[in-house]
Formats: C-alpha cells, structure tokens, sequence
C-alpha cells in the first residue's frame, strides 16, 4: 500500500489557476473544443519540480547561486522542446526559501510535496537543513536531488535521496593531500596543526574527515576549533592563542561571514600562516573576495568546481556564458553542482517509464553519466551507488591569486602553481 501510494504521485495542476480554467470552460468553451479539438490536446504535460534553498539568512550566499542555476537551465530545457520522451512536457519550477532555518525546510520540502505535487525536489543547500528537508522527501516517497556534501546525509539507509558533490571527508582528505604534496615538494613541515569548524552538519564532517587524514600525516596536531556558526562576533581570542600556541597550518570548514571575520583577525593580528586551507567553504564564495579584497590571496579551498574550467570545454563555456549574462557573477562551485543536478533530472526524466516518483527515482537510481553527456552535466560526471553518493564526484584544490579561482591541485589539472608558503602580512603589497 504505501510503495503504490508513493509511486502513483502524478503531477497535478492545482490552485486558483486550475479552477478558473475549469469554470470558463461553458458551454462556449465547449463549442471551442469540438471546433478546433487540436487546441486542447495540443498542450504539453507539466512537470512540477520544487527547489527548496535558503535564498535569505547565512545560507544565502549558497542558495541564490542554486536557484538561479537552476531556473537558467530548466528555462534551456523548456526552450529546446522540454522532456522529448514525454511529448515535449515543460518543467515548472517551485522556488521556496528556507530563510537558512532548518525546520522551516523541513515545512517547506513539505508544502511543495503536499500542495503544489512536485515529483521531485532540489535542495536544500546547506547540510544541517537538507538533514530536515530529505528526511520530509523520504517519508513522501520523492526524490530529493542535492548539492550538500555532508557525510551524514547518505548514511541513513535513504531510498529517495541524490547526492551530486562529493563526501565532506573526501574533499578534506584532498585538502590533506594536497598540503602533504607542498611539504615535500618545498620542505616547509608545518609545526603545529589546527583545524577550525562551525557546528553545522557538514562543517563537522568536513573537519572530522581532515582530522582523520591528518593524523595519518605524523604532523603535530595542536587542537580541532568548533563554534556555533554565525554566532562568534570576535574570533580575535581564539586566533591569539592559536598563533601562541605555535599553529602556521589551519583547515578551516566555515561559512563566507566567519570565514571573512577570521581572515580579517588573522592580518589584524598579523598572524603569519603556512597555509590556511578551506573544504568547500567561504573563499570560493563571491562575498568572500568582495569583503576581503587582496586580503584574501593565496587563502586555498577545496571544491568541484572553478570558473576557470569553462575555457577548456566549449560546453562549460555555453551555460557559464549565459549564466554570466543572467546574473552578472561567474559560475562558481555551488551553482555548478545545482545545474549538474538538472543534468541528473534531466536525464532521468527522459528515461523515467511515467511521470510519478517512483519512476523517476528508479531512472536516478540507474544514472550513469560523464562531463557533457547532456548540456547540463558541468561536473565529472554522475553515478550513484546505493546510498545516493555520486562515485564518480572528485575535488580540486583552488589558490586566489589576484581575486580569481586557480587551480594548483592535482597537478594534472593546475593552471599554476601553488605559493607556499602563504607570504608574510608585511610582505604583501
């Protein structure tokens, strides 16, 4: 009984809309029908997709770029003749925001599941609320496709939740591997180690990924820095002890406002460090660059994405360009993984056998998908196992060297090289 009830989750048109066609359709609208009866059958299926994102609050900075990545693509989608294998059945879209408040995605993944039937949802762009959003997905039987690269998210037994990115800890990992490689390669050992996280869901798994790696380093690791996000006003008393202590190494998982505020504290104390390496986090962020200015050079982070790929493949190119041109800001790694979701939607919805849930979640459990397989795969490229990861997301590590996002790790792909170490505060001009 309840696998049928999830599976049988059609898209409906529902609301005032709805109604009033109903109402007008008289007996003038009738006379119209049998005159001209092409007319009526004429008009495609609706696929209603929500996207449930914190596009106010602390999340902000992740969620614009999700939602205006999404509706850019699902708008190229309906242009080119939408879902071919469905007769050409247009996507409509349901933007809800989160305003950065766990329960409130949970009631809002809800709502547009209840009320407006979507068959699938996007979200919810920060961990700890896609903890709430996919658990309210699960229980209603709807795919939730998402950006979030939490370890905690696919550790669930979940049926009906996609991940994208990769896992918090393989990212972190990567930012440890990439740090070893700079010791070696110039003989700077770091002396002591720190670690610094919010308590959000994947800032813990993140930083809990990077303490494990680093362990298996021999490097001496001093201490592991955990905070309520967003609620420290001054980091001044944390870095001071970090920079007594003998610390010139930090992996750092943090939203763009503290991680601006902690680099800020780091010149005002003219803190000098070997390397300041983030997973995923505040640099890659344009209000990052934008507060922080030169301040924010040679500061790495681990990603899936940078701008600077789209000159290498015509493809990127076409969706970044157009992406530019909508919303004057380069495509970055969060809104990369948001349209290489609608690849994965995409994809599924063509091979899905009906337009339930059930069938689309069956056509997502079955993806297999590389970099360019269809306009919207921007990453490297798409596979789930059977707990929703995608086997085939890698990261790189990213250096901002004058404001832009160069790649300096694995070396098969850097477009530069990396400074290490970061140059002394009274040695930049």
């Amino acid at each position: 009984m309840e696998d049928r009830a999830k599976d049988s989750r059609q898209p409906q048109s529902t609301g005032i809309d709805h109604t009033r066609r109903s109402l007008t359709l008289g007996a003038g609208g009738a006379a119209v029908a049998l005159a001209f009866p092409g007319i009526l059958r004429a008009q495609p299926k609706r696929i209603p997709i929500g996207v449930v994102v914190g596009l106010t609050g602390r999340a902000g900075p992740w969620g614009a770029p999700v939602n205006n990545a999404v509706r850019l693509a699902v708008e190229q989608i309906n242009a080119s003749g939408g879902i071919k294998s469905k007769g050409g059945a247009q996507i409509d879209l349901i933007s809800v925001d989160h305003q950065s408040n766990p329960q409130m995605a949970g009631t809002q993944t809800e709502r547009v599941i209840q009320v407006n039937n979507v068959l699938a949802v996007i979200g919810n762009a920060t961990s700890g609320a896609t903890m709430v959003g996919s658990a309210v997905s699960e229980k209603a039987g709807v795919p939730m496709i998402s950006t979030d690269l939490g370890d905690s998210l696919t550790n669930r037994g979940m049926k009906y939740f996609f991940r994208i990115g990769a896992r918090a800890s393989h990212l972190a990992a990567t930012g440890v591997d990439f740090a070893e490689q700079m010791v070696k390669v110039t003989g700077t050992v770091p002396r002591k180690v720190a670690t610094m996280a919010d308590d959000s869901t994947f800032s813990q798994d993140a930083i809990q990924g990077a303490i494990s790696r680093v362990r298996q380093t021999g490097w001496n690791f001093q201490e592991n820095v955990s905070f309520p996000a967003g609620k420290v006003s001054d980091f001044l008393p944390i870095l001071q002890r970090l920079k007594l202590s003998g610390v010139d190494l930090i992996f750092h998982a943090l939203f763009a406002p503290d991680g601006i505020q902690v680099m800020r504290g780091m010149k005002a104390l003219n803190y000098d460090l070997m390397a300041s390496v983030h997973i995923a986090g505040a640099p890659y962020t344009p209000e990052y660059v934008e507060n922080l200015k030169a301040d924010a050079d040679f500061v790495t982070d681990v990603v899936g994405f940078v701008p600077e790929l789209t000159g290498k493949n015509p493809l990127l190119a076409n969706y970044a360009d157009a992406y530019k041109a909508k919303y004057r800001r380069d495509l970055d790694d969060q809104a990369s993984l948001a349209v290489t979701c609608v690849g994965a939607l995409y994809d599924a919805l063509e091979r899905a056998t009906d337009l339930s849930s059930g069938a689309l979640a069956e056509a997502l459990r079955t993806t297999d998908l590389e970099l360019g397989s269809n306009p919207y795969v921007l990453r490297d490229g798409i596979k789930f196992d059977e707990k929703g990861d995608n086997i085939k997301a890698k990261g790189l590590v990213m250096q901002l060297r004058k404001g832009q996002q160069r790649i300096v790790y694995p070396s098969e792909m850097a477009t530069i090289e990396a400074v290490w170490p970061m140059p002394a505060w009274s040695k930049r001009t």
